[in-house]
């Protein structure tokens, strides 16, 4: 009864005919529906992690190269496209060594036992190459709690790992590792949250990439 009176008197403040037939059309969706066509949209989940779209550069992220091998890290600009923002993290790769000599990763920070996270990021590469994601514990024993291999190439994808913590940490990382192959790749929009994976762009259809939870969506298609 109160939707209705409510609506009745948005109805009589309207001075012309255009305004007042889209009060009543406001009415009647809450006549018949039950509730008002304006709602605010729903917060996305709490990023653990710090600057990951890259606005305050490389700031808060970490990069450890291996004597074997020779990356540049640093952010780059429109040139690269950036999903969210305006700048993304770049690893110029001029000696790939082995997968583990290139890393690049955020920490330390808190997860807890059987909480369910997801660990999200966009990224790209010059051209086709694999390159891995992992949650970890930061030093001995180096407990890998979640850990996926990706498959990139020169179009922005999303990629994420759903897992849930089998031990408190409050030393732990997340970042990504990608020796063995010398080839470029980008990052952007990485996140951390607690509970499943949740879209938080707009127009993103995530398109499962294996029979499992680990999806992946195509910026090219948002653009479209």
């Amino acid at each position: 009864m109160m939707q209705k009176v409510t609506a009745n008197m948005m109805v009589k403040t309207v001075n012309t005919t255009k305004r007042f037939s889209i009060g009543i059309c406001l009415l009647v969706s809450v006549w018949i529906f039950g509730f008002t066509p304006f709602t605010s949209a729903e917060k996305p989940p709490e990023n653990i992690l710090k600057n990951g779209d890259f606005d305050l550069n490389l700031e808060g992220w970490h990069h450890w190269t291996h004597a074997d091998a020779a990356a540049l890290f640093q952010t780059e600009g429109k040139k690269a496209e950036p999903v969210v923002g305006k700048k993304v993290a770049y690893v110029k790769i001029s000696k790939a060594g082995a997968l583990w000599h290139i890393q690049f990763y955020q920490q330390p920070f808190t997860l807890e036992k059987g909480t369910t996270y997801t660990y999200s990021l966009w990224a790209k590469s010059e051209k086709l190459r694999t390159v891995v994601m992992r949650i970890l514990h930061q030093g001995d024993p180096w407990n890998e709690y979640a850990r996926q291999t990706i498959n990139l190439s020169e179009e922005w994808k999303e990629f994420f790992i759903t897992f849930k913590m089998t031990a408190d940490d409050v030393n732990t990382r997340a970042g990504i590792i990608m020796g063995a192959e010398k080839v470029d790749v980008w990052f952007d929009h990485i996140r951390l949250y607690e509970g499943e994976y949740v879209a938080d762009i707009e127009g993103a259809e995530p398109q499962a990439v294996e029979p499992s939870d680990k999806l992946t969506t195509t910026w090219a298609s948002l653009k479209r």
